[in-house]
């Protein structure tokens, strides 16, 4: 039996302990409301941003603090695909009006927390003309190449691309890559190659173009011109095998545009390029995505509320062959498409204006 002096005993021990519980959950939810918490891409990591920075966490068997990442009135974080690196973000507003923002970039070895280069100036250095969230800026600013290692990392400039390596976080021979009036850039997400995308010049005179380029050597391993082009998006399969170009035509009278795609066999010898074009050419491209690890990809298409959905294959029967169509689901009422990560298995959601989420 419990005397009254041991029943409070045990209260007081409970009482203590239940405190020093809620004090500690109080002081480490500190860490998780402050700002925002972002995953890495495998799923490695867990940031948590703040006033003064980010902060890493991780760990197989606990998940401990792995590294402060110190950065003043941080706004935005980006991981290396092969989560290698941390980027962070700020930028801070001019006294003066008519001056533009400043802005700082930092790049941070995520294993040992040391700061690799930073970036400062005005928001006018990091911008292309285009529009964006982050005042103008386009995030992440840095585009990474070079597979699992994260070898490149870089960002599009006025008539120029920056490529840097991570060995040394300088550019790649110590200059850019001049590309006049370059509109877009995407990496392989396997290989040191990069797909550049340049509008058409001179009304015309001069067609856009879609050019492959190896680094670091910047070596063009493939050329295509894209004539009465208005656009262009590129899409890489997971396993660097394919890259998808859709691009956006004129018609004829220019009042119009239509969309077919330009397949890229990246693997293959001389780098094979196919044109696909849907039944309806002048159907809207609502969505494109590659089956993860594997040869055929889906798209939604069409113009009204229950659009087509296509699946495509770029071999037939397990060997390479044209590009071919292996069924249509008719009047589907998704917008959107999200393969299994293993491939095989696609959802196709209805979202936002399909009364999704």
């Amino acid at each position: 039996m419990f005397s009254l002096s041991d029943t409070y005993a045990l209260l007081r021990y409970s009482f203590v302990c239940f405190l020093f519980i809620f004090l500690f959950c109080f002081s480490f939810l500190q860490y998780w409301i402050d700002s925002f918490v972002q995953w890495s891409p495998l799923g490695t990591y867990l940031a948590t941003v703040h006033r003064q920075g980010a902060i890493v966490w991780g760990g197989k068997s606990t998940f401990n603090l792995i590294h402060r990442f110190p950065h003043n009135q941080v706004k935005h974080i980006d991981f290396s695909p092969g989560e290698r690196f941390l980027v962070t973000y700020s930028s801070q507003e001019p006294s003066n009006p008519r001056d533009t923002h400043r802005v700082v970039l930092n790049i941070f070895d995520l294993r040992t927390g040391k700061l690799m280069r930073d970036f400062k100036g005005s928001v006018d250095d990091f911008t292309t003309g285009g529009s964006g969230g982050l005042c103008g800026i386009s995030w992440p600013i840095f585009k990474w190449g070079g597979g699992k290692e994260d070898k490149y990392f870089s960002r599009i400039g006025k008539n120029a691309i920056y490529v840097y390596e991570t060995e040394t976080f300088i550019l790649v021979d110590k200059k850019s890559y001049k590309v006049d009036n370059v509109g877009d850039f995407s990496w392989s997400p396997t290989d040191s190659i990069l797909a550049l995308f340049v509008p058409e010049l001179g009304g015309g005179n001069q067609p856009a173009r879609v050019s492959l380029v190896q680094m670091p050597g910047k070596v063009e391993l493939r050329q295509k011109n894209l004539f009465s082009a208005s656009d262009c998006k590129m899409y890489w399969q997971s396993n660097g095998e394919y890259l998808a170009v859709k691009v956006d035509r004129y018609t004829k009278t220019k009042k119009s545009t239509y969309t077919g795609f330009e397949l890229f066999r990246i693997k293959e010898r001389d780098i094979p390029i196919e044109v696909l074009e849907l039944d309806n050419k002048n159907d809207k491209i609502i969505a494109f995505a590659w089956e993860p690890k594997g040869h055929r990809f889906a798209v939604i298409h069409g113009d009204g509320p229950r659009p087509d959905i296509s699946f495509y294959s770029m071999k037939t029967g397990g060997i390479t062959a044209r590009v071919s169509k292996l069924t249509t689901l008719k009047a589907k009422q998704a917008n959107a498409l999200y393969w299994s990560p293993a491939g095989r298995f696609i959802v196709l959601a209805g979202l936002k204006g399909f009364n999704g989420l």
